[in-house]
């Protein structure tokens, strides 16, 4: 018996990557699992751009209620260069380059969030996993707008959970993936050695899906779950302290 058997999963990006390892490890754990990727690689695999909220809407009319949904699809900042991993300026970012980004990585949680949120509730149950970044829990130098992108979405995991408890709707959660540099096209083999000659992991996507799966399992609402090589476990961020 697997942990998700009988249950409907959809992954956003799951045509490579992380969203690859998550797809795979989620069938092995018994669930029915719809792969949306902008690029579908597959027949059987749906074309979807998250920053489209229109899209959403038709997406999940299509498809049967959703037990989990995994909001992975994401990028970094078009136009960098391996090269650029150390530091990238600000001013290099183009307004275009800008507009991609924010549409992939935040537009796309916030509207797939929306779309499914209305259906785990009435049905009282659900969990919406978000592939955020350990760059969302700190100032990590490089890519400046994918850590906004991934700060934004932390925020908004820590407050969604906390509204739906608050609300009552706390059979529905919502949990973040904080990976730090992962074995995905996202981070080019040049960037790899430049991460190890620094002495830093470079993870294994099967980790994450294993840390996907410990937050199901957890159900912790609005929690964060930083992956940094061998290690899984939930974020406790500290208290501000307000004087």
């Amino acid at each position: 018996m697997g942990a998700l058997d009988g249950q409907h999963v959809l992954v956003t990006g799951g045509a490579s990557g992380i969203g690859k390892a998550c797809v795979a490890r989620y069938r092995a754990e018994g669930a029915t699992v719809f792969v949306a990727d902008l690029h579908p690689r597959s027949s059987d695999e749906l074309e979807l751009d998250v920053s489209d909220s229109a899209a959403w809407a038709a997406l999940i009319e299509s498809l049967p209620p959703l037990d989990v949904v995994h909001l992975n699809a994401g990028i970094t900042t078009p136009g960098r260069e391996p090269r650029d991993t150390p530091v990238a300026p600000l001013s290099d970012v183009t307004d275009d380059a800008y507009r991609a980004i924010m549409g992939a990585n935040l537009d796309g949680v916030f509207f797939g969030a929306r779309a499914v949120l209305p259906g785990m509730i009435e049905r009282g149950s659900g969990h919406i996993m978000v592939t955020a970044s350990m760059a969302g829990l700190g100032g990590m130098p490089g890519d400046i707008a994918y850590t906004a992108t991934k700060h934004a979405v932390v925020g908004f995991v820590k407050s969604l959970g906390a509204t739906l408890v608050q609300s009552g709707d706390s059979g529905v959660c919502v949990s973040a993936l904080c990976p730090g540099f992962v074995d995905t096209p996202l981070v080019p083999v040049e960037a790899q050695s430049f991460i190890k000659e620094m002495g830093m992991p470079v993870i294994d996507p099967a980790r994450v899906a294993e840390a996907a799966m410990q937050a199901i399992a957890a159900h912790s609402h609005g929690s964060q779950w930083i992956v940094w090589g061998d290690i899984i476990r939930e974020h406790v961020a500290s208290p501000i302290e307000l004087s």
